[in-house]
């Protein structure tokens, strides 16, 4: 029987992301005048949230083909 592995990964990162938004959009109600300000701030985190991200899976599927390649060619070497 296979055990699950938790991984919390995702809350870890969402929950901080999920109330930087909620207090950005709070802020920009409370304080009208500076609404553009607030909504810039949010983009731009949260497009280097995505960058980051972007960049990581990148990485992540080099690294997922070179495994592959080394895994065949062992595989190949035992025929």
């Amino acid at each position: 029987m296979k055990k699950k592995i938790e991984d919390h990964r995702l809350t870890v990162f969402s929950a901080p992301y999920a109330v930087f938004t909620i207090i950005c959009s709070c802020l920009s109600w409370i304080f009208s005048e500076y609404r553009i300000l607030m909504f810039q701030i949010w983009y731009q985190v949260s497009a280097v949230i995505w960058l980051v991200l972007a960049v990581t899976a990148v990485v992540l599927l080099i690294r997922l083909l070179k495994l592959k390649k080394l895994r065949n060619e062992i595989n190949h070497r035992k025929e």
